[in-house]
């Protein structure tokens, strides 16, 4: 026998199995040091914590040691417990996330200007392992990177979003909001044929759960409960799809048949449906020697890697045809001209991104990469058209909650078309056409629509929140000075230290009391035609919200959101009326957007069902 052989197998096999006992004892450790550091700032820490002046949020949970408050927070809808602090504690306050880690809520909007300027919006970034998960997901877009390179982008992406290009759009939107009033009267018709007997009984409509079924309708003849965030979803992807880079999706008729679609909706669901497991390890991977975790080839990660393959297949042809639309037409073009140059329709947002990317004066190294290009597409399509379409179910929802502010407005709008058609005849043949499917010329014009909206974005915005943290020791100052919690005098700034995760309160200010009002909490759209002072005087982002965040961080696509829903809204409440379905509990949770479930139907996932009945059967 060759004993160096033996030796060597006996020790190759000692080494393997060192190296399995490490790998498996990292999360031991890391665990057990996340407690030992749990203990130290829940004893010791808070004598030397700088912020004891802070009023601190009182913890009730047996298992405060693993969790501080987190649980209590998720126990509620996206934002409801921190609102309930800031009631009891006022807009500054601090709470512990898991492990005890003290979190600083500042709801307080000269310190969500300040963090959020463009002097200081580089100095709180994103958490580094968020930036890395939507990265692998997203690509480099303008979502997922930071820094210089974010600065890079947006300057050049920024124009192909200037209010003057997204009114270009509406035609475009108006055709895809047009072609969802039809699909949800087919659906309808087909639900109410199905009770009618000339279908089985047993016959599931597209988009239906059984349960849809079950509910007993005042007219059931004419009435059918829909989810509209299903057929809402499905639009607002044609319309990013067709208005972002030309591309025809038809989900609303095929659903994600289309390769690029499904692709799609594989990294939507991985950026979205975030179980609590995979956000451990998203977390864990951030520590120092636990980066690795990123690339275990968990079923999810093999998802995302083939979803992306497909999706950078088709982005570098599409972007390589759009390249080469815009060579055909003219070459060089400095970065001020974003004309059509001869053709009538309007340039999708990512043909005027690779127009500017293209313009003579910009120097080679502030160009954009065609991986960066690619990752704009992956970025329109997935935070477009899911935060969109989310947006929009959580308006229906409040003015099925709200049916006074759904007559009101249904009836400005009639109004509002009723006006011009009078006067239709009066205009040229050519301007008479925008008609065909567009009820009103312009949706800005109609005041109490922009309410309404402005209020649902208020009340309920698609994303509740968001994440920094600092990159050095800074002094965030405060609005007016608050009470120290000992009531020794008062406080009109907080200290944040490098690598504190700061919460960035999005949802939360904007139901401030101290801002909005005693009837901060409460859906009034009529509000808006008298903001209150404090709201003037704090100096807020344009709209009085930061539920688009601020600064350069801010999201370039918030006009589109907004005229998307403007438009939408209009076509659905001139042809339906919408209820909520009686004793069915909707049910939020944050998963990045807020997502609605109906409670005791968690099986049937994301929904937002409501009663839909046209208004001209």
């Amino acid at each position: 026998m060759d004993t160096s052989s033996s030796f060597f197998g006996k020790d190759a096999l000692s080494i393997i199995g060192i190296v399995i006992g490490l790998v498996l004892a990292l999360p031991v450790i890391f665990i057990l040091n996340q407690i030992l550091g749990g203990l130290i700032r829940m004893t010791f820490g808070e004598w030397f914590t700088p912020w004891k002046h802070i009023p601190k949020v009182k913890q009730t949970d047996p298992l405060a040691l693993f969790f501080g408050d987190f649980r209590a927070i998720k126990s509620q809808q996206p934002a409801d417990q921190h609102v309930k602090w800031m009631n009891e504690l006022g807009p500054v306050y601090r709470y512990r996330h898991m492990f005890q880690v003290h979190r600083i809520l500042l709801a307080d909007p000269k310190a969500m200007s300040y963090v959020l300027s463009p002097a200081k919006a580089y100095q709180y970034p994103k958490p580094e392992y968020t930036s890395a998960f939507l990265t692998a997901v997203l690509g480099e877009g303008l979502v997922s990177i930071e820094g210089e390179k974010h600065a890079r982008q947006r300057k050049i992406i920024a124009p192909a979003f200037a209010p003057g290009v997204v009114k270009e759009y509406q035609p475009v939107i108006h055709r895809h909001a047009k072609a969802l009033v039809k699909k949800l009267q087919d659906v309808i018709k087909e639900e109410n044929d199905r009770r009618a007997g000339k279908f089985g009984a047993d016959h599931l409509i597209e988009g239906q759960v059984p349960s849809d079924r079950s509910v007993t309708l005042q007219d059931p003849a004419h009435q059918a409960v829909v989810d509209v965030l299903f057929w809402l979803s499905r639009t607002t992807l044609d319309i990013i799809g067709e208005v972002g880079f030309s591309f025809m999706f038809d989900s609303l008729n095929n659903g994600d048949k289309d390769p690029l679609a499904n692709a799609m909706n594989i990294l939507m669901g991985a950026v979205l449906d975030l179980d609590l497991s995979t956000a451990i390890l998203v977390i864990m991977s951030e520590k120092p020697g636990l980066k690795w975790l990123r690339y275990l080839p968990t079923s999810r990660r093999m998802r995302i890697k083939k979803a992306t393959k497909t999706v950078e297949e088709h982005a570098s042809v599409i972007v390589d045809r759009l390249r080469n639309e815009i060579l055909a037409e003219n070459q060089g073009v400095s970065k001020e001209i974003f004309d059509d140059m001869g053709d009538s329709r309007p340039k999708s947002l990512v043909s005027r991104m690779i127009r500017a990317n293209m313009a003579t004066d910009l120097k080679p190294s502030e160009r954009m990469s065609n991986a960066e290009l690619m990752g704009q597409m992956t970025t329109l399509i997935i935070a477009g058209h899911e935060t969109t379409a989310t947006q929009n179910s959580w308006a229906l929802w409040l003015l099925a909650m709200h049916p006074e502010v759904q007559d009101k407005l249904r009836k400005v709008l009639q109004e509002a078309v009723a006006k011009e058609q009078a006067e239709k005849d009066v205009l040229p043949e050519e301007e008479q056409a925008i008609y065909e499917n567009q009820p009103v010329r312009d949706i800005n014009s109609i005041k109490y629509l922009d309410d309404v909206v402005k209020e649902s974005i208020r009340m309920l915005p698609s994303i509740p929140s968001s994440l920094r943290v600092a990159l050095k020791d800074d002094v965030v100052p405060l609005s007016r000075p608050y009470k120290r919690v000992d009531g020794k005098g008062t406080f009109n700034s907080v200290f944040i230290p490098k690598g504190h995760e700061l919460f960035i309160p999005l949802n939360v200010i904007s139901l401030s009391k101290d801002l909005w009002g005693e009837d901060a909490q409460v859906f009034n759209p009529d509000r808006w035609d008298n903001i209150p002072k404090s709201v003037i005087d704090a100096k807020m982002p344009p709209g009085h919200t930061f539920s688009f965040l601020a600064g350069p961080r801010s999201c370039v696509g918030k006009g589109i959101a907004f005229l998307e829903t403007q438009v939408i809204l209009t076509h659905l409440l001139l042809n339906f009326k919408f209820d909520i379905v009686p004793n069915w509990n909707l049910v939020q949770r944050q998963q990045i957007v807020r997502r609605a479930f109906v409670e005791g139907q968690w099986k049937e996932g994301i929904r937002m069902p409501l009663i839909v009945t046209p208004l001209n059967p």
